[in-house]
C-alpha cells in the first residue's frame, strides 16, 4: 500500500520532471519563420510588352541606385526575377521594362498580451474542490497542483516590414519619366525585429511565385528558413552567423 508521503513525493518528483522538459522545450532554437501578405495586381494590356529584359532602379523617393544596401536588395530581386524568366539588361534603353524597388521599415508599434498564468501551490485546504487533491480511502488530502490562475500583460513593440516591386514600361519612362504600371507586387509582414536585412530575403522568396500575376486579393504566405529558395537566395550568408538571429520566437 501506497502511503500519503510517498504520494506526495511522487507528485512533486513528477512535476519537476515536467518542469525540466518544458523548459528545454523551450530553449531549443527556433526555426526561423515570417508571416507575410502579399498583393499583386497587373494591368490589363499586361501583353503589350514584348520582352521580359529588366533593370532595377530605386523606388524610393530618396533612393540611390550606388547605395550597398540598395545593391544587396537589388541582388535578391534579381535572383528571384532569373527564377521567373526575366532577363536582366546592362542600361535601361536596352530593357523592354524598369523595375521600381522600394522597400522599408514602419514606424514601431506598442502592443500588449494578456494571459493567465496558473498559480502553484505545494498544500490545500481539505475539501472536495481543490485541484492536485487526491482521494485516499474516505477523505481528501492535500496534493501539490493548481490553487487558481492570476493575469498578467505584456507590453512588446512590433514593426511594419515591407517590399515593392513595380514593373514599367521602358518606352514610357524614357520618353516622359512616367512610370506606366505592367504589373505590381506588395508584401509586408509584421513581426518583433525592424532587421530589414534580415527579412528582406523572405519577403522576396515569399513574393517570387506571384510576380506577374494577379492575386484578387491579398494573400497570407508563411515562410521559413528551410525553403529551398530562401536558401538559394541567402547562399554564403545562410548558416555563417553572418547574418543576426533575433532571440525572440515571434518574428
Amino acid at each position: 500500500m501506497t502511503t500519503r508521503p510517498n504520494k506526495l513525493i511522487f507528485t512533486r518528483f513528477l512535476a519537476l520532471i515536467l518542469l525540466a522538459l518544458t523548459g528545454a522545450c523551450a530553449t531549443t532554437p527556433q526555426p526561423l519563420r515570417f508571416r507575410t501578405e502579399i498583393d499583386a495586381l497587373t494591368a490589363a494590356d499586361v501583353q503589350s510588352v514584348a520582352g521580359k529584359r529588366y533593370v532595377i532602379l530605386p523606388g524610393n523617393t530618396d533612393g540611390n541606385p550606388q547605395d550597398l544596401q540598395f545593391i544587396e536588395f537589388a541582388g535578391y530581386i534579381e535572383k528571384i526575377l532569373n527564377n521567373r524568366g526575366y532577363l536582366k539588361a546592362d542600361k535601361p534603353q536596352n530593357s523592354d521594362l524598369v523595375m521600381f524597388l522600394s522597400y522599408g521599415v514602419g514606424s514601431p508599434e506598442s502592443r500588449q498580451l494578456a494571459y493567465d498564468v496558473p498559480m502553484w501551490n505545494d498544500f490545500y485546504p481539505y475539501g472536495p474542490y481543490g485541484m492536485g487533491m487526491y482521494r485516499y480511502y474516505r477523505g481528501y488530502y492535500p496534493g501539490w497542483g493548481v490553487g487558481g490562475y492570476s493575469q498578467r500583460v505584456e507590453s512588446y513593440t512590433t514593426f511594419r516590414r515591407y517590399l515593392l516591386l513595380e514593373a514599367c514600361e521602358t518606352a514610357t519612362y524614357l520618353q516622359s519619366g512616367q512610370r506606366k504600371q505592367i504589373w505590381r507586387a506588395n508584401v509586408q509582414s509584421s513581426g518583433l525585429s525592424n532587421d530589414l536585412r534580415l527579412v528582406f530575403p523572405y519577403l522576396a522568396a515569399a513574393m517570387q511565385p506571384y510576380l506577374g500575376t494577379n492575386t484578387g486579393h491579398m494573400v497570407t504566405v508563411d515562410i521559413d528558413e528551410s525553403d529551398p529558395l530562401v536558401g538559394s537566395l541567402l547562399g554564403p550568408f545562410r548558416g555563417t552567423g553572418i547574418t543576426p538571429q533575433p532571440n525572440s520566437v515571434g518574428r
